[in-house]
């Protein structure tokens, strides 16, 4: 069996969808926001060896994970499909979960998050076992540096805690309904690597604190599927959800949307997709800063705020 080298976080069956007309799709990445490149479904949005795995033969699985998600990815384009044509989709709800959970938890967001907060879990512990006199002092060159010290955590920590990401993401779904929009406007839905957002819509948007949400805040959540159409998800569906299963609306208003692709951007990790040119401003505004996790002390939370280049685990 041949190994697959190139990862896609990003489901070449889901960016299919948001190409133009010669099958490509604009990619704005956040680090070089000026420059557009115009690149087909296959080449964006991977990493290599991304979901590999060590073997119980101290060998590596680089096929498993990613069979299995391209084996769930294949059902996305004829549901998509669907939903567009305005049929009743509850036969398929399960998927549509799946898909959309999947989305939220194996990309380099969630990923690098998960290796964030492990890093910061680290750090904690060493002060505090340093503090205690269970280990010797530092050099002088580190004394009151510690902060500074770089932790590598191993990526094959992040795949595991892809299992605690899916089960808050249960928590948001058993507390909102969804709804299919279509976009009747001349503005197309922009999407990118970090294509699941919820957050709270009662905050103001300079407030907002990605994912952060508590058991009474409202949740909003929003899943673009492609350029005319977005799954919105939403506490305030939840009853209607629970009788009818998903809903279809549709919106003409242009300001709407500019709101959701403005989420959409801040959201985004590295790379802001579209399928048209012409939200270069947009996208530009928001691309300092992405869903980061922010250490302090012993706690940390998600925040808009910089990437920065993570150490390369060496075994």
């Amino acid at each position: 069996m041949n190994d697959k080298k190139r990862h896609h976080f990003v489901p070449k069956a889901y960016l299919k969808a948001f190409t133009n007309g010669k099958g490509r799709v604009h990619v704005y990445r956040k680090d070089e926001p000026g420059t557009v490149l115009t690149v087909s479904p296959d080449g964006t949005g991977f990493e290599r060896y991304y979901y590999s795995q060590p073997t119980p033969e101290e060998g590596t699985d680089h096929n498993r994970l990613e069979d299995m998600f391209s084996g769930i990815e294949g059902k996305w384009p004829q549901i998509v499909e669907r939903i567009g044509k305005g049929e009743n989709v509850n036969d398929v709800l399960p998927e549509i979960f799946e898909f959309i959970i999947l989305q939220r938890v194996r990309v380099p967001a969630s990923r690098d998050a998960t290796e964030a907060r492990l890093r910061g879990q680290v750090k904690s512990v060493f002060r505090d076992l340093l503090a205690k006199g269970f280990l010797p002092p530092p050099p002088a060159s580190l004394r009151g540096r510690l902060d500074d010290v770089v932790v590598s955590i191993d990526p094959h920590k992040s795949i595991h805690g892809m299992v605690e990401d899916i089960q808050a993401a249960k928590a948001v779904f058993e507390r909102i309904g969804l709804s299919a929009v279509r976009n009747n406007t001349s503005i197309p839905f922009l999407t990118s690597d970090n294509p699941v957002t919820w957050f709270d819509p009662s905050k103001p948007s300079e407030d907002i604190e990605p994912y952060g949400i508590s058991k009474r805040d409202p949740v909003l959540l929003l899943f673009p599927i492609s350029p005319s159409l977005l799954i919105l998800g939403a506490t305030d569906y939840m009853n209607i959800f629970a009788r009818h299963g998903l809903q279809h609306s549709e919106t003409r208003e242009i300001n709407w949307v500019k709101q959701i692709n403005e989420q959409i951007c801040r959201f985004a990790y590295k790379a802001v997709y579209a399928s048209a040119l012409g939200q270069e401003e947009m996208i530009v505004r928001h691309a300092g800063k992405s869903p980061v996790w922010e250490q302090t002390g012993a706690k940390g939370k998600l925040v808009f705020g910089e990437r920065s280049t993570k150490l390369k685990w060496q075994k």
